[in-house]
């Protein structure tokens, strides 16, 4: 299980000839809260936003990411225009209120957790302010099945979820 935190700002490395392609700016979910890759910084004023499917990625290690080719670099797909990054696009998931189902707010997403190998969001770092997360900590919620992601605000299920201290 990984922060998203903790792959943005990695190098991304060319498996064979050890060349920096670019960095990681943010990581990418649909709707289905399945990780759909990568986003990297973008270079140049006018150059159209690129980014690396989860699927051709070698591995997302401590330091760096890896990938076997530079033609893993991709433009950003269509499709892409309904994805959510964690950091990027208008409807980014930090700062973001999560709420359960019966009207009670959380905090807002700091940061989320995913399974690179299964490609799946399975928690989101919970923040109650500066005073709270420094007097309790922040909370991780993992959820059963995926939080409903509204126009303001997230939606947690009541049923299948777990609410513990970082």
């Amino acid at each position: 299980m990984r922060k998203s935190q903790e792959v943005i700002g990695l190098s991304i490395i060319h498996r064979y000839t050890g060349k920096q392609l670019g960095t990681v700016s943010d990581v990418l979910f649909d709707s289905a809260n399945v990780w759909q890759g990568i986003l990297l910084e973008q270079g140049g004023l006018f150059k159209r936003r690129k980014f690396i499917p989860a699927k051709r990625l070698c591995s997302v290690g401590m330091d760096a990411v890896v990938v076997e080719s530079e033609a893993d670099i991709q433009d950003l797909p269509k499709e892409a225009e309904s994805w959510i990054g964690l950091c990027s696009g208008e409807k980014k998931l930090k700062g973001r209120t999560i709420m359960l189902s019966n009207g009670r707010e959380l905090g807002m997403v700091e940061n989320v957790y995913f399974q690179e190998e299964v490609g799946t969001l399975v928690g989101y770092e919970v923040s109650e302010g500066l005073l709270a997360d420094l007097r309790q900590g922040r909370k991780v919620l993992r959820c059963a099945q995926p939080l409903v992601w509204g126009e303001d605000v997230l939606i947690a299920p009541l049923d299948g979820i777990r609410i513990k201290e970082s």
